[in-house]
């Protein structure tokens, strides 16, 4: 499996955060892994994918809230926000590119979410990575 389509399955976990809690999708990871994979890599990758969100929450969501000037974490559309939480995971915590992660970002933006994703999902990344350097 590519990474990429692990991303989509690390997004897919993180966005049902909004809805069903961290605390209810860390239970129901395993489960999801099991219904869904069968690489032990592509496995490895997405729970330390979710648990890095999860476990940094706080501090991603501020990085997002700090480039998101004028939106609140409320007004940013939820898709957007699970993709951004990932790339923003990847930029703080990660030995990934910082480019190779805003640009998943805005594949996923371009796959699940509306028109003008993918350029806001990218600015506010670029945001992250400049106040990261």
């Amino acid at each position: 499996m590519s990474r990429h389509v692990d991303r989509t399955h690390v997004f897919k976990l993180v966005f049902q955060i909004e809805f069903r809690g961290a605390e209810e999708m860390t239970k129901e990871l395993e489960e999801y892994l099991d219904e869904n994979l069968t690489g032990r890599d592509d496995r490895a990758f997405i729970e330390k994918e979710f648990l890095g969100v999860v476990e940094n929450m706080a501090e991603i969501d501020n990085a997002i809230k700090n480039a998101a000037i004028g939106w609140s974490l409320e007004r940013i559309d939820k898709t957007d926000l699970a993709i951004m939480r990932i790339a923003a995971y990847e930029i703080m915590y990660c030995d990934i590119p910082d480019a190779v992660s805003a640009n998943e970002a805005v594949l996923l933006a371009k796959e699940f979410s509306g028109n003008k994703s993918p350029g806001f999902v990218n600015g506010l990344l670029a945001h992250i990575i400049k106040e990261k350097a």
